[in-house]
């Protein structure tokens, strides 16, 4: 009998938890699992298109008014609690939580006594009543979790089957990382990839902009431009400063860029993982990175790039003209880095999960 997956994600879009799950789903399908997803769509977010996929459409997205985003996170978990009792009398199955926040299907799958794995992803900073109701769905009901760094694993103290699997690329990505021919030329382009929220950083990578106009900045937001518009209203950006709403492909950008920094701020958000930082180091690109977190953990400081406090500004400054300063030293980081991101692979995720599953 074949083995079934029925996999559970809150919003679908271009953020790095549902680009893991995409690429998990996609590895147990080759392996030859059946594979229910539930989610906000099925369109316009990395779960979409997967081919084998029985998908289910669970109504959530973000809306500009904060009650009426609560009611339909509170409706998605109703809906996810009730829907494992479809699988009541199914054998062979397991339940898969990717990230704490669709804890009604915990919940759901604690009571029929299904197989239950929470994949995490984040450690939340902000505690509010969401938050502390997942977290303790998780403590609760939880036996097998996975975490995507060693940070990440430290930081819960659960009394169960723990295992650290960290994230992988796409192959499709990484071979098409591999056929990109690394150059040293000015205008040095530094680029960012992230969210559009004041703790990834946003405005520091503006003020770097101002500071360094010798370079070309690139932020790509996963964001629409209308919420772009927004934020920057009434803002003076710099004339070196290119920005870009939310990209599917980001082949272009990696392909153009000198220099890939993650600017979080320690103290607003750490960093699980960083999964724009592997994909530069893939494209051979050195990378300035927090020195907190599970993001830290892919990165040797002064090999691949830097691990900085984003906070620390003029050591920010200093260690990005470090790397551009020398070609020789140039052409070793970016080595380094390719060497590093190779560590992170595709199979050996896929296979640390698919030997989780069949532990339990």
């Amino acid at each position: 009998m074949k083995k079934r997956i029925i996999c559970f994600h809150l919003l679908n879009d271009y953020s790095g938890s549902p680009h893991v799950l995409a690429l998990i789903i996609k590895g147990l399908i080759e392996k030859g699992y059946i594979v229910d997803l539930y989610t906000s769509s099925k369109h316009g977010g990395f779960l979409s298109g997967i081919t084998g996929v029985n998908y289910h459409t669970v109504f959530y997205r973000f809306t500009r008014f904060r009650l009426l985003t609560l009611l339909l996170y509170i409706l998605a978990q109703f809906r996810y609690f009730l829907v494992v009792f479809k699988y009541l009398f199914n054998r062979n199955i397991t339940i898969y939580v990717n990230t704490i926040l669709p804890f009604g299907a915990a919940i759901g799958a604690s009571l029929t006594k299904k197989h239950l794995i929470y994949h995490v992803h984040e450690k939340p900073v902000n505690l509010n009543i969401i938050n502390r109701i997942a977290l303790f769905v998780l403590y609760k009901f939880s036996k097998t979790s996975i975490y995507v760094s060693k940070y990440l694993f430290e930081q819960y103290n659960l009394v169960h089957q723990k295992n650290i699997v960290y994230n992988a690329l796409d192959p499709s990505f990484v071979f098409l990382a591999s056929k990109h021919i690394k150059i040293y030329q000015r205008p040095f382009n530094i680029l960012m990839v992230c969210s559009l929220k004041k703790y990834k950083g946003v405005d520091i990578f503006i003020k770097l902009a101002f500071q360094l106009p010798q370079y070309s900045f690139s932020l790509v937001l996963n964001a629409t431009i209308e919420q772009i518009s927004t934020y920057f209203k009434g803002i003076e950006l710099p004339g070196n400063l290119n920005i870009h709403s939310v990209q599917k492909d980001l082949f272009p950008f990696y392909s153009s860029a000198s220099l890939v920094v993650n600017l979080s701020v320690p103290d607003l958000w750490i960093e699980t993982f960083g999964l724009t930082a592997l994909e530069a180091m893939t494209y051979s690109i050195p990378v300035i990175v927090p020195n907190l977190g599970g993001i830290a953990e892919i990165v040797d400081d002064g090999i691949q790039g830097f691990k900085v406090d984003s906070r620390n500004f003029d050591l920010l400054i200093e260690r990005i003209q470090e790397i551009f300063k020398d070609e020789q030293k140039y052409f070793w980081m970016s080595s380094k880095a390719k060497e590093k991101a190779d560590f992170f692979s595709y199979s050996k995720m896929i296979n640390s999960i698919d030997s989780i599953i069949n532990r339990i």
